[in-house]
C-alpha cells in the first residue's frame, strides 16, 4: 500500500470474507454519504485482498494486507498473533492501523455498519486535528438487556471495562467509550504505548489478552493520560445489539428516515444478522432450520408481550 501526506481523518474497516457483502453494503453506503470523499481504507487477511479488491472496486475503497499494519510494530508476534482467535486479533489490527501513519484520526468501521446520511469531517472533529470522545454510560444496552435478556449482560459489561481501570490506575465512574463505529485518535493510542505499555514491557496483543476491549483500552488511556482534549460525543450510530431491540424500535415505528435525525447510521449486529454472511454456512441445514424456526418462536413471542404494553 502506497501513503499520502498525513490527514486530519480517514476511515477504516478490518473485515474478512465472511463479511463480504456487509463490506459492500458499508462501501455503498460511505459512496451514498461521503459528500467530501474521505478515503476509505479496508484491511483483510492476505488471501482475501484479491476478492475485496474485485468487489470494492466501484466504490474508491483502498483494500490492503492486514500484516503490512503488524509490519510498523516489530514489538508484535506475528507468529503468536495468528494463534489467537480472531476477534481479539481484529482487535489488535484495528488498535494499531495508526502506525501506518495515514491519518491523525480514524473511524473504525465494522463491516455491520451503513451510514444513512450525509456526513463529513465536522461530524468527527470538534476543532483543528482534536476528534469528538464517545463516551457515556451504556445504560441503553443495559436496560434492554435487564429488560429482555441476556439477563448475564451487565456483569460482562463490567468484566469488559474494570480490569482496564484497575490496570491504568483509574476509579469512579464505569463508562463505556463504544460501540462502532470508533472515533480514535493516534496521539491516544501513542500514548498508552508510551505510558502503560512499553514501560511494562508490552505490546497490544498483551493488553488484549489481559483483557479484550479494545475500545476501553482506547477510552481509559484518553481520560487518564490526556493526548488529546475531550469533547464527548454520544454514540454515532444507533447500534442493535440483540435481535429484540431492533423489534422493539420497529414497534414503535422507528425507521432509518427517523434514526437520522440523531445518527449517522446504523449497525445490525452480525451476531444475529447471519442471513448477511458471505459463502456457504459451514452448520448443518438441520442445525440453520432449527435456528431460523427458534427466531420465528422468539420474534411472535416478543411482539406477543410487547404490543399491548405499546398500546395501551
Amino acid at each position: 500500500m502506497t501513503t499520502s501526506p498525513l490527514r486530519n481523518l480517514v476511515l477504516y474497516s478490518c473485515t474478512f470474507r465472511k463479511d463480504l457483502l456487509r463490506t459492500v453494503k458499508l462501501a455503498q453506503s460511505i459512496q451514498k454519504h461521503n459528500t467530501t470523499r474521505i478515503p476509505f481504507y479496508v484491511s483483510v487477511p492476505e488471501e482475501d485482498v484479491s476478492l475485496f479488491q474485485e468487489h470494492l472496486a466501484p466504490f474508491e475503497a483502498m483494500v490492503f494486507n492486514e500484516k503490512e499494519i503488524f509490519e510498523k510494530n516489530p514489538k508484535l508476534d506475528i507468529e503468536r498473533l495468528y494463534q489467537i482467535r480472531g476477534g481479539l486479533r481484529q482487535q489488535v489490527i484495528k488498535s494499531e492501523f495508526w502506525r501506518l501513519g495515514l491519518s491523525e484520526n480514524y473511524l473504525v468501521l465494522d463491516a455491520d455498519c451503513i451510514f444513512i446520511r450525509d456526513f463529513d469531517e465536522r461530524d468527527f472533529i470538534a476543532y483543528d486535528t482534536v476528534p469528538y470522545s464517545v463516551i457515556h454510560e451504556g445504560r441503553d444496552m443495559l436496560q434492554a438487556t435487564d429488560r429482555f435478556g441476556p439477563k448475564q449482560i451487565r456483569g460482562h459489561f463490567l468484566n469488559d471495562r474494570e480490569p482496564i481501570k484497575a490496570a491504568l490506575g483509574r476509579t469512579g465512574v464505569t463508562y463505556d467509550f463504544g460501540y462502532a463505529p470508533f472515533l480514535w485518535s493516534s496521539a491516544v493510542w501513542q500514548s498508552l504505548d508510551e505510558n502503560y505499555l512499553t514501560p511494562n514491557q508490552m505490546n497490544f496483543l498483551d493488553a488484549v489478552e489481559l483483557c479484550g476491549s479494545e475500545f476501553t483500552w482506547y477510552g481509559e488511556s484518553l481520560v487518564n493520560f490526556r493526548a488529546i482534549p475531550i469533547y464527548p460525543r454520544e454514540q454515532l450510530f444507533k447500534h442493535y445489539h440483540y435481535e429484540h431491540q431492533l423489534w422493539a424500535d420497529q414497534l414503535l415505528g422507528y425507521t432509518e428516515k427517523i434514526l437520522a435525525k440523531d445518527y449517522l447510521g446504523v449497525v445490525y449486529q452480525s451476531n444475529w444478522e447471519s442471513w448477511g454472511d458471505y459463502g456457504p454456512s459451514t452448520k448443518k441445514v438441520s442445525s440453520q432450520l432449527l435456528r431460523s424456526a427458534k427466531r420465528v418462536v422468539k420474534k411472535i413471542a416478543f411482539k406477543l408481550r410487547v404490543l399491548p404494553r405499546i398500546l395501551r
